[in-house]
């Protein structure tokens, strides 16, 4: 006889050791990131930063919750999540300790312990709450991938390097030059 897994709130997590995401009631501690991801992540908020600023946007940096659901009760919240980077442009969503519902844009760099589920559950979470683009970064293969929320999922994909310049969806006239976003390679140093 098989054992069910147990089902965890917000509640039950809230004052756990370490980051964690909970994600229909799923609990998974969140890794120390490594040099590369941390380098990733600090060059996008500095590329981001600017331009949603400007808009009246704010670009948080993880660790920071996001309640996907925002009519689920706070301590009864089974999915929350902690992007690397989420762009909020409804300043109401956010609150001191988490926000409420759908980012604009996400951006989840990926690691071996998360990748698997930054590309499946955490993908199909990002579409269903109809968050507007979604870029997964892959530092191992340098590139980003955008994907744009349209009519109840995504439809749009583009696939940027090192060389490229990174060009919105959502945001058209938003740009992201990527050769000074991946740390050098052993090779270029």
């Amino acid at each position: 006889m098989q054992k069910e897994k147990p089902f965890y709130t917000y509640c039950d997590i809230e004052h756990w050791e370490g980051n964690w995401e909970l994600i229909d009631g799923v609990p998974y501690l969140l890794a120390s990131p490594s040099f590369e991801h941390q380098y990733v992540v600090g060059q996008l908020h500095l590329a981001l930063a600017s331009y949603f600023q400007a808009r009246g946007c704010h670009v948080i940096l993880a660790p920071f919750d996001v309640q996907l659901d925002p009519e689920e009760p706070e301590r009864m919240a089974k999915t929350v999540v902690q992007p690397d980077l989420s762009v909020v442009c409804r300043v109401e969503q956010i609150g001191n300790r988490r926000m409420k519902g759908a980012p604009d844009l996400v951006v989840e760099v990926l690691s071996p312990s998360t990748a698997l589920r930054d590309r499946n559950q955490k993908y199909y979470l990002y579409e269903k709450y109809g968050v507007h683009e979604y870029w997964i970064v892959d530092p191992s293969n340098r590139t980003i991938e955008v994907l744009s929320w349209q009519d109840g999922r995504f439809q749009q994909r583009a696939v940027f390097g090192p060389s490229d310049e990174l060009v919105s969806f959502w945001q058209p006239d938003l740009t992201v030059s990527l050769a000074p976003v991946f740390p050098p390679e052993e090779s270029d140093v």
